[in-house]
């Protein structure tokens, strides 16, 4: 059965850590932080393809000369491993769908050259440009997130997927990807940060602040809204608009989009 998968290109974890020359617990680990991606079998072994067990040895190279230069290199915070994370599940939902990175480049609407920084985890997207790769990709902005059991009715504090984009604006999770339509997520803006341009989303939106204060413009004419905590609005799908934080802290709002239409609209996959 194992040379069956094996000459149908998928690999055991074991035989991936090995070739990477690290644990099989180090194998895990990328793939909970979206690094490596697998299928599972009937009886959940992990199965990975050539080309992610290509990408672990590139990760296990990369960590060996980190850790030859450690002394000289500060410690990488929490964001910035994010960050790379973040980068990591947006190749990912680009190979899924069969799209180049010029193809995908196209349709976002950004260069090949600064998607490709984006996937290496060199450098971050704006809400703006996230919210045109889930529409390009006919998916919801959760699916850049760490994937979560849908089958999971309770999200714990702990559990919530985090995506963390530019100057460190982050989403977090409230429910797992489900077949419901409405989707939950906490979004956090430092200060002076914003939303990095004026864009649409197919479906409506609710947004609820809780803390500190946000601006918005919205409609054809931008029509400008400050709310503090405790305010609410409501955007409309396919109407433009914006946000970000002139307040003196870090603003947080819950935010509750209608991703039905996403799903309506999800383009097909090449190939």
């Amino acid at each position: 059965m194992v040379r069956q998968r094996r000459k149908a290109g998928l690999h055991p974890i074991g035989d991936v850590a090995a070739a990477a020359g690290v644990t099989t617990q180090t194998i895990r680990l990328w793939e909970k932080r979206g690094q490596l991606s697998s299928t599972r079998t009937d009886g959940g072994q992990r199965l990975f393809t050539g080309e992610m067990v290509k990408r672990a040895a590139e990760l296990a190279a990369g960590s060996r000369r980190s850790q030859h230069h450690q002394a000289a290199r500060p410690a990488a915070s929490p964001d910035m491993i994010e960050l790379a994370s973040t980068g990591m599940r947006i190749r990912r939902a680009r190979i899924e769908h069969g799209l180049s990175q010029q193809d995908a480049a196209k349709r976002i609407g950004i260069s090949r050259s600064f998607l490709s920084t984006v996937e290496r985890g060199e450098s971050g997207v704006s809400t703006k440009v996230l919210a045109k790769m889930a529409d390009a990709f006919g998916i919801a902005m959760s699916g850049f997130a760490v994937a979560a059991d849908p089958k999971k009715r309770v999200m714990r504090v702990a559990d919530r997927p985090r995506t963390v984009l530019a100057e460190g604006v982050s989403w977090e999770e409230l429910v797992a990807p489900s077949s419901h339509d409405l989707e939950p997520a906490l979004l956090h803006v430092p200060r002076g940060r914003g939303s990095g341009g004026v864009f649409v989303r197919p479906g409506e939106s609710f947004v609820f602040v809780l803390e500190g204060t946000l601006t918005f413009q919205t409609g054809e004419r931008l029509e400008e809204f400050v709310l503090g905590k405790g305010d609410a609005i409501v955007l409309d799908a396919g109407v433009p608009f914006s946000w970000r934080n002139d307040g003196k802290a870090t603003a947080t709002a819950l935010w509750v989009e209608l991703i039905g239409s996403v799903r309506k609209k999800a383009p097909e996959k090449k190939g």
